[in-house]
């Protein structure tokens, strides 16, 4: 079984660095058409969905992962007709939020592939800082799991693929709420605001050191980060509460790896918007379903780049009528726009199998061509 698995993911491999190299990828890579379109699946729901890959493999065992990775990135290649070249790279993914095990937290994944997390850290109930311990890059949480997945792919991929490190990806926002719980944050900032600033200041640090050792362990340096804290979602947070518990502590991330590339988050983050642009290096800025683009174009300077995502429904659910419509909606809002903007999907799982996800992202992707003149 092995030594056909094996045989497989050569001829994968073979695969994807042909399409990598073809004058159609090519295309794509030297493209200076703007904007850039993209469709983006909701990993790795989606591919539960589409090809019951079973999640729990997918994620503990390496060479079913690397194969699996490897076809996901040709059928979209070979299927969807967006501006994304295929690459040789892949990431040594462990699937979302793996940073609430270094404190911790325990994680697994649903059978249908969403996260199943832990809601019951014995900090929910007592707010003590005690109670958390600091993060070691070898051996808190999952990490020893973490650096044996990265060794395996590295081994399956030899010389032919290059293989990235899992990354940290939460801010402090999230950890923080996943810890004490949405009701007890949010009575912690006004009932106990220095055991919150505590928190966060602790949570950042680990951030910090852990970049650190890892830097040091692929003999690399620290260098760009990006963050993602879904609870940045106005009215569940407010303003206030951003810039007096989240910015500060956000712009200690930014002096340690010196550029953040974007923030983001599941939320409107259009009220927030003018407390980000204190973060001097953000390169981009999110403007999700959630957030409203005409403000977001008041708010942000013309030197940030706008990444614009519409949401799933609009690409599922929608007719083509309202498809369009919504498109050229937004081509008109940006026509005067001097910003440069990208445009994609938020992540895409099918609702009536893959015939009818190919139609209408593809369709999609005709519409916005046509709407932003880029055809």
């Amino acid at each position: 079984m092995a030594e056909s698995l094996t045989r497989e993911l050569e001829t994968l491999v073979d695969e994807v660095c042909e399409a990598e190299r073809s004058a159609q990828n090519q295309a794509r890579v030297n493209s200076t058409t703007k904007p850039r379109l993209s469709v983006a699946m909701e990993d790795p729901i989606a591919w539960v969905s589409l090809f019951n890959i079973d999640p729990e493999r997918y994620f503990h065992d390496p060479v079913y992962y690397l194969e699996n990775y490897l076809r996901q990135r040709l059928w979209l290649f070979r299927n969807i007709r967006d501006d994304t070249p295929i690459t040789t790279f892949v990431p040594a993914w462990l699937g979302h939020y793996p940073e609430y095990t270094f404190f911790g937290m325990g994680l697994g994944v649903h059978s249908h592939g969403g996260p199943l997390l832990d809601t019951d850290h014995p900090m929910t109930r007592t707010p003590d800082l005690s109670l958390l311990q600091p993060v070691d890059f070898y051996s808190s949480g999952w990490m020893p799991r973490a650096l044996r997945w990265y060794d395996d792919l590295q081994a399956l991929a030899g010389n032919r693929l290059s293989i990235g490190f899992m990354t940290w990806n939460r801010g402090c926002l999230d950890l923080a709420i996943q810890l004490r719980g949405y009701e007890n944050f949010l009575t912690d900032t006004r009932e106990r605001p220095e055991f919150v600033h505590a928190l966060m200041s602790f949570l950042v640090e680990q951030r910090n050191a852990w970049y650190t050792a890892q830097a040091a362990y692929l003999g690399t340096e620290v260098g760009p980060t990006w963050v993602a804290d879904d609870w940045l979602n106005v009215p569940y947070i407010s303003p206030g509460i951003f810039a007096d518990f989240v910015l500060p502590y956000y712009k200690r991330i930014e002096a340690h790896h010196k550029v953040i590339g974007s923030i983001h988050s599941c939320g409107d983050q259009t009220p927030l918007q003018p407390y980000l642009l204190q973060l001097e290096s953000l390169q981009a800025l999110e403007v999700s379903p959630w957030t409203d683009l005409g403000q977001s174009l008041a708010n942000i300077p013309p030197s940030k780049h706008l990444a614009i995502a519409v949401h799933p429904n609009d690409v599922m659910v929608d007719s083509p009528q309202q498809m369009e419509r919504k498109l050229w909606e937004k081509a008109e809002k940006l026509a005067e726009a001097p910003h440069s903007f990208s445009l994609g999907t938020s992540g895409l799982t099918p609702l009536r199998g893959e015939e009818d996800l190919l139609w209408r992202a593809n369709l999609w992707l005709d519409l916005a061509r046509k709407a932003f003149g880029t055809r």
